[in-house]
């Protein structure tokens, strides 16, 4: 199988990258948080791979990872009964390593509810399944704010119009500067305006 990937950026989708290798074009499914991180990088990038054979749809998928955390939080998701690697980026693209690990942790899976394709019983199978295999996941560097005003802001950009995306990457840009809810809306309405 193959484990890492290492090569110059050939194509960037919506939730793709092409990466040329040794004279090979891989297609990896990324989480779409890091495809700028891949357009600005113009020399080679290395990413950690999930590699798997799907025989359903005959098809042999690979999923790239900037660091080995990410891949080994991918695959204790995929651990969990029912959810697939598709279901599972979508956990990677939607929640926060430490909100996952809070959701878990509080036991509350409508916390997780926003993720695209997963239900509820599949969250609650998450929330049951992951408790005690998402202890490490403090190690992860980003926004520690609770979850519930994580969340709050999310809505409140998504109510003014603005993309999922659009809105959960500027309230990213801003969070080291906020003092609160009120003031990491305003800061995030203001990167967006511009």
């Amino acid at each position: 199988m193959i484990s890492t990937i290492e090569g110059k950026v050939e194509e960037i989708g919506d939730k793709y990258v092409v990466i040329s290798a040794g004279g090979v074009g891989y297609s990896l499914t990324v989480v779409p948080k890091i495809l700028p991180i891949l357009q600005k990088n113009e020399g080679s990038v290395k990413l950690y791979v999930y590699s798997r054979i799907n025989l359903r749809e005959g098809a042999f998928e690979l999923y790239g990872f900037p660091s080995r955390e990410d891949l080994a939080l991918f695959q204790t998701l995929t651990s969990v009964s029912g959810l697939g690697p598709k279901t599972a980026m979508n956990v990677l693209s939607t929640v926060e390593p430490q909100h996952l690990k809070e959701a878990v942790m509080n036991e509350d899976p409508k916390a997780l509810r926003q993720v695209s394709g997963l239900g509820m019983r599949t969250a609650q199978r998450l929330v049951v399944e992951l408790q005690g295999k998402v202890d490490w996941i403090a190690s992860l560097a980003g926004d520690s704010r609770p979850l519930a005003e994580e969340q709050q802001a999310l809505e409140a950009l998504v109510a003014l119009g603005y993309s999922h995306m659009q809105s959960k990457e500027a309230l990213k840009d801003v969070a080291k500067e906020s003092t609160g809810l009120a003031d990491r809306v305003r800061r995030a309405l203001k990167l967006l305006g511009q």
